[in-house]
């Protein structure tokens, strides 16, 4: 329960803080000028948090899968020269309609091995929302839309099947999350 909780939290740092580029060139301006630091090479890549419900959802015409319960995947994408992007999906079902969230969040990080955080400078963000497949918002977030700056703790280590993961936490959360080397 806990766990679903902090990414529920992580969720809406992504939805508020982050979003999805349009085709937006990735160079110098979309990660903006925030404070940065060289990403260790442990650090470095992609890496991804993801969790489903059980409960599945049909119509009222068994014949028509109406999707799972809710959806959730987490990713960070950490450059070795301290910019980092932040992906977001999630998927709900209920009463008859699957709604999609999406973002992505770009901007610059600071790595401080020694206090063991990570800190994110968004610099730019884009939302997407889509019910049962047609766009209900897709555009760049505003400037005071951007939760430009989230301080996490980590831990690093493998799973028990030997994968390597970061164990994320945002200050002032109980647990973290593991997020899987990909």
């Amino acid at each position: 329960m806990n766990k679903i909780i902090l990414a529920t939290l992580f969720t809406l740092n992504s939805i508020i803080g982050g979003a999805c580029k349009k085709e937006q060139p990735i160079g110098p301006d979309s990660y903006g000028d925030g404070q940065k630091t060289e990403v260790p090479a442990a650090l470095q890549g992609k890496w991804m948090y993801g969790y489903f419900s059980m409960t599945e959802y049909w119509s009222q015409n068994p014949s028509e899968y109406i999707g799972n319960g809710f959806e959730m995947a987490i990713a960070f994408n950490f450059n070795a020269n301290g910019t980092y992007e932040q992906y977001f999906t999630s998927r709900t079902a209920s009463a008859g309609i699957s709604t999609y969230h999406q973002s992505l969040s770009k901007g610059t990080v600071e790595i401080n091995t020694a206090d063991k955080t990570i800190t994110t400078h968004a610099a730019t963000a884009h939302y997407k929302q889509t019910k049962n497949g047609k766009t209900v918002e897709n555009r760049d977030l505003n400037e005071n839309e951007i939760t430009k700056t989230i301080v996490y703790t980590y831990e690093t280590g493998n799973e028990p099947n030997g994968i390597p993961a970061i164990y994320l936490k945002m200050n002032g959360t109980g647990n973290s999350l593991a997020f899987l080397r990909k």
